[in-house]
């Protein structure tokens, strides 16, 4: 009777957030525009601060207005974007902006917007999750910000208005430095940013009612958990794009499904933010309207620990073990999909092929319970986010699989953009979250002491790993530095990746362009996007 009431619940609540989702979605398609693409997400957007976006739907949406140095159209290929980078010896790095690049406004881009972005992510006040991304360069702390008594960066020298130079602490591959620092980093307007106080960005008007782009749109209406509207910058630089009108609307999953069928929504942002149930792939498959395509991708669905609360790695270890993941990739997502054995996907050529994710083992997990001395009779609380449904579903079987070696476990649900709040300051004992991470290797930006750290760590063996692997030069020195990351991930049960599913592109057919199999560079080329009317 408890799992019954239990999963009715859950069908009413997806059923209440349906009908509001669509009924949001509705009040924006009242409004009359031509050339519009409409493109569904199913996690709301916490901000528009491109220093301090935590969570993906925000830094891809940020990325359709600002730019980046280098764009990466497929994973671990890069091209120019606003700039080219380049080096001799791996050390010193020369970054040419290009001509005739410019901010909305008029004003150049040129290296002091560089230079600028940098300096403030390396503040020490000012609150970033950008700052893992810098802490190669000379001059700054392994946290990213800039050490004591200096006021300055000595690895960042500006040559002219369109040239800098970039020192690092030591040579680094040069995919490191394109992938963090090329392609990471959104460039800021100095300009219009030097005026705002740099310590309440989130709440400035850069942040909730940005006016100046350099990117292929331009920023209209941000209306709070429904939708972001944006238009065409008509000054581009590589030329105004064709579709004048984009609506990135929220809805939850099962909205997204229906608005696709309908033709309201014309295609799933993908890669994690705009995930369709898997129930419904052959369903949409069918549609003549639609063109669906399956790549495996970089994402991972992940159960938490906060580490500074569940600190026995035996007691992890249990819960790791408790776990049905063949369960979830088989009934979940239809076997479309993975298991990682840590925090890495099949597709990344830095994966340990020898590493097998540890195995479902209830009784073991009793054993490693008993032997830990782990109060069973201590509530245990799953912090769920609501919008994908195929995440709050794997939340009841994990709750049941749990509860199934004695554990008592009790979920809480929250909006996505409340639940990455608490997520974010430690308020959790177990919560899911799902990370769409690059092809290089390095995972500082998310694990580090300095950086995110949804999973509240701090662990010195890890820092100095994952510090040793983004100093090396070439993919075979970082390979063995990679390989034991991941077996000590695994080995202390740091998280739980529960499994990683196909990324499904699905859009109209009326659209031409659109997501790419790299889902984190599909918008390199999206000036060139069209959609028949």
């Amino acid at each position: 009777m408890k799992k019954i009431l239990k999963y009715l619940i859950l069908s009413l609540t997806l059923m209440a957030t349906l009908v509001g989702g669509l009924s949001n979605y509705g009040q924006v398609q009242a409004q009359e525009f031509n050339d519009t693409l409409n493109i569904g997400v199913t996690n709301t957007v916490s901000g528009l601060n491109i220093f301090n976006s935590s969570d993906v739907v925000a830094q891809w949406v940020e990325r359709f207005m600002y730019p980046s140095l280098v764009d990466q159209p497929e994973a671990g290929v890069f091209s120019s974007n606003i700039a080219e980078i380049t080096t001799d010896d791996n050390q010193l790095y020369t970054i040419t902006i290009l001509d005739d690049v410019n901010w909305s406004d008029g004003t150049a881009v040129s290296s002091h917007d560089v230079v600028f972005t940098i300096t403030t992510i390396a503040d020490p006040q000012v609150e970033t999750h950008a700052a893992s991304y810098i802490t190669a360069i000379d001059g700054l702390g392994d946290d990213g910000k800039l050490v004591e008594g200096s006021d300055s960066i000595s690895g960042l020298e500006v040559i002219d208005d369109k040239t800098l130079t970039l020192t690092l602490k030591e040579p680094a591959d040069p995919a490191y430095v394109n992938e963090n620092i090329g392609f990471k980093l959104l460039i800021a307007p100095k300009h219009v940013v030097e005026e705002q106080d740099l310590y309440n960005l989130g709440s400035s008007e850069f942040a909730t009612n940005p006016t100046v782009f350099a990117g292929p749109y331009k920023f209209v209406k941000y209306e709070n958990g429904s939708y972001v509207q944006l238009e065409a910058n008509e000054t581009y630089f590589r030329g105004e794009p064709k579709i004048k009108n984009i609506f990135i609307q929220i809805m939850d999953s099962t909205a997204l499904v229906t608005a696709l069928q309908s033709g309201t929504v014309d295609m799933s942002a993908g890669g994690g933010i705009g995930v369709i149930p898997i129930t419904d792939i052959n369903m949409l498959r069918e549609n003549d309207n639609l063109t669906v395509e399956a790549n495996p991708g970089t994402s991972i669905q992940f159960m938490y620990f906060n580490n500074a609360v569940i600190t026995d790695a035996n007691v992890r270890k249990a819960f790791l073990m408790a776990i049905n993941r063949d369960r979830l990739v088989s009934d979940l997502i239809l076997g479309e999909g993975e298991i990682p054995a840590a925090t890495l996907t099949s597709m990344n050529p830095y994966t340990d092929p020898d590493l097998a994710p540890v195995a479902y083992d209830p009784e073991a997990a009793k054993a490693l319970l008993e032997e830990s001395g782990f109060d069973m009779s201590q509530e245990i609380v799953l912090s769920v986010p609501t919008g994908n449904v195929t995440r709050m579903t794997s939340a009841s079987l994990i709750e049941q699989d749990l509860e199934a070696i004695g554990l008592n476990v009790r979920q809480i649900t929250a909006d996505f953009a409340t639940h990455l709040s608490n997520v974010g300051k430690g308020d959790y004992q177990l919560a899911l979250l799902s990370l769409a991470f690059n092809v290089d290797p390095d995972q500082s930006s998310y694990w580090s002491k300095s950086s995110i750290n949804y999973a509240q760590l701090n662990d010195d063996h890890l820092e100095d790993l994952m510090l040793r692997g983004k100093t090396l030069t070439s993919f075979e020195e970082r390979f063995p530095v990679y390989q034991e990351i991941q077996a000590y991930f695994q080995e202390e049960a740091l998280l739980v990746p529960l499994y990683s599913e196909l990324q499904f592109i699905t859009q109209s057919k009326k659209l031409t362009g659109g997501i790419k199999p790299f889902w984190l560079g599909s918008l390199f080329d999206i000036e060139t996007w069209s959609i028949e009317q």
